[in-house]
């Protein structure tokens, strides 16, 4: 929930760093590690209540591979993942689960798929 002082956009940023940070299966904690910050940071900034610094923002957009466009507002979601957050939110933490060498093998079939979408 947000509080009184948080401004819509860092309400909207907040959502979208939680979007981006389920879309690539990290935990708030493996978030925050990778990007320098206190997990109770990157709950604030999600829940709309912190802002991020530029350096903070580079290390996000670094950790969850997207551009600085998509956490500004100027792409949405769609545009970013090619599908519905929660789908890919949910196929990331299904790959997790799997063992390396299953993992290299989605990897290769989703590069095949990607190759068959390109011919059509």
């Amino acid at each position: 929930m947000s509080s009184p002082n948080s401004t819509a956009a860092q309400v909207d940023l907040g959502k979208r760093v939680r979007a981006a940070r389920s879309a690539v299966g990290l935990s708030q904690r493996e978030l925050a590690d990778h990007v320098g910050m206190s997990r109770v940071a990157v709950a604030e900034v999600e829940a709309g209540r912190r802002r991020l610094s530029s350096f903070e923002l580079a290390g996000l957009c670094r950790a969850v591979q997207q551009s600085p466009e998509y956490f500004l507002g100027r792409l949405e979601a769609e545009e970013v993942f090619g599908a519905a957050p929660d789908q890919v939110a949910h196929l990331a933490r299904t790959a997790k689960q799997l063992t390396v060498q299953d993992q290299q093998q989605l990897l290769q079939f989703a590069e095949y798929l990607r190759s068959q979408a390109r011919r059509r």
